[in-house]
């Protein structure tokens, strides 16, 4: 797939106009090939907030998926969502390189690598698919007649990658604007 299927793909004419959750859902979750390359031309022009924004907004969507258990799982999400919020917003060169080939990891581990051991106790059959599959099956069984088991033991296996994250980027999280946090606060000594 080059750069122009992958615009068609997501219905846009220009990298810039990448600004929905659902084009980023897309990017993420379509089954297709999309080669490294591909997604380094799709990102180079997308501003770095508009990208740490989606991806923020993508894993907060996933991470409602999984099981009240899986607190393995949800954590491991959690970390890689952190990561890559982290490399997209920064601007820099290097951290974008970084952004894309986390990202193509991800996508991949999520789609296909990943293997989730599924027991349906309607059919009494079992089967395994990748996360992606089996955490929309989970979402999907609360809406219709389905009742599944998971296993995601095996799915927790993703080498994730040890990047310096911005401690603005954290303080974002837990604060919202990292760069102001505390500057118009009156610190006093407690003697005083």
């Amino acid at each position: 797939m080059d750069i122009d299927e992958l615009l068609a793909l997501l219905g846009i004419d220009t990298p810039s106009e990448l600004a929905y959750f659902e084009q980023f859902a897309d990017l993420i979750e379509t089954p297709q090939d999309i080669p490294f390359e591909t997604l380094s031309a799709l990102f180079d022009d997308v501003e770095p907030d508009v990208l740490s924004e989606l991806t923020e907004a993508y894993f907060e969507d996933i991470i409602k998926c999984v099981p009240d258990a899986e607190d393995e799982l949800f954590t491991l999400l959690t970390n890689i969502g952190t990561t890559l919020k982290s490399l997209a917003g920064s601007g820099d060169d290097d951290a974008a390189r970084a952004f894309t080939e986390e990202l193509y990891r991800f996508r991949s581990w999520y789609l296909f690598d990943s293997c989730v051991f599924c027991t349906d106790l309607n059919e009494g059959t079992e089967s395994d698919m990748g996360l992606m599959e089996a955490l929309t099956n989970y979402r999907a069984q609360n809406f219709t007649d389905s009742d599944y088991v998971f296993d995601f033991n095996d799915a927790l296996d993703y080498p994730l990658d040890e990047y310096i994250v911005s401690l603005d980027a954290l303080l974002e999280d837990d604060y919202g604007d990292g760069d102001t946090y505390g500057e118009d606060e009156d610190y006093r000594d407690p003697d005083d």
